[in-house]
């Protein structure tokens, strides 16, 4: 199996702890990977902003599968975006608003949105995984086409708040669908927009078929994308859940555990020699 494409979360395994990587180190890769035409993809529950954010070198270059799988981007073509109807949208956020407005933060194609009402304390760390982020005054009159409505945790007990979201109607009738992105995040996303959907459409583009893609994540929002994948990988550091599905697992994101398997993809003669390879990983 030839490997044609390569899709990368990025929190918690693409990135370490402190949000960084080995920027020298896989900017070598990068020109290798592109040289023999393998297609780099950033699939992430992040905004497009923020994943831009951290490749400012080839930002226009390399092709992205944002907000968990809504937002498909090639270079700096748009392929896809995918949002919630005008009437679920109202429905959602007319109820979180009622007990969560200080908590909610609205995704949509131009950017994110946070009540006026947030704390200040807060801030820090949603301007860390949101870069295009505005003020408003009122959730419901956003101009924008809504994609996700993420919860912010950190104010509650994370159990707690999820199994209430379980009751929620809108959820109950898989009208939305409610995923985990990690970092004390829940993200209430379009049902069947997942990663895997979103990676469909560059497939399509570029004539990748499912088993000439190498998937790697580490959370419960890469699940479809590390199952659909011919090489699907997990981080050490990764969920059950996601392991229990990946066909490998391998070292975690504090250890370069993505730039050793770029490295293995790079350095191995065959299909036969990259499986063993991979193997060894952990």
């Amino acid at each position: 199996m030839t490997v044609k494409l390569i899709a990368v979360d990025m929190d918690g395994t693409f990135l370490n702890e402190e949000k960084k990587y080995n920027k020298q180190r896989f900017l070598q890769q990068y020109q290798q990977l592109k040289e023999r035409g393998i297609h780099f993809v950033v699939a992430s529950g992040n905004q497009l902003y923020t994943l831009k954010n951290y490749f400012p070198e080839i930002a226009n270059e390399i092709s992205y599968v944002a907000e968990n799988g809504a937002f498909v981007m090639s270079g700096t073509e748009e392929i896809h975006f995918s949002h919630f109807s005008q009437k679920i949208k109202e429905q959602l956020l007319t109820d979180l608003i009622t007990q969560y407005e200080q908590a909610t933060i609205v995704c949509g194609k131009k950017g994110a949105y946070i009540s006026q009402k947030v704390p200040q304390s807060d801030m820090p760390k949603l301007n860390k995984y949101f870069k295009r982020l505005t003020s408003v005054e009122n959730l419901l009159n956003i101009d924008d086409e809504i994609c996700k409505v993420t919860i912010n945790t950190q104010h509650f007990d994370f159990d707690t708040l999820q199994n209430a979201l379980k009751k929620k109607t809108y959820i109950e009738q898989q009208q939305v669908k409610m995923v985990s992105s990690g970092f004390g995040f829940i993200d209430l996303i379009v049902p069947k927009k997942h990663k895997a959907y979103g990676l469909a459409f560059l497939q399509k583009q570029w004539q990748v078929a499912d088993h000439e893609i190498l998937a790697i994540g580490d959370n419960n929002n890469d699940i479809e994308m590390v199952e659909k994948a011919g090489y699907g990988i997990a981080m050490k550091n990764a969920v059950d859940e996601l392991k229990d599905v990946a066909s490998y697992v391998v070292r975690s994101n504090e250890e370069e555990g993505v730039l050793n398997v770029l490295d293995c993809v790079l350095h191995a003669q065959n299909t036969e020699d990259l499986i063993h390879q991979l193997a060894k990983q952990e």
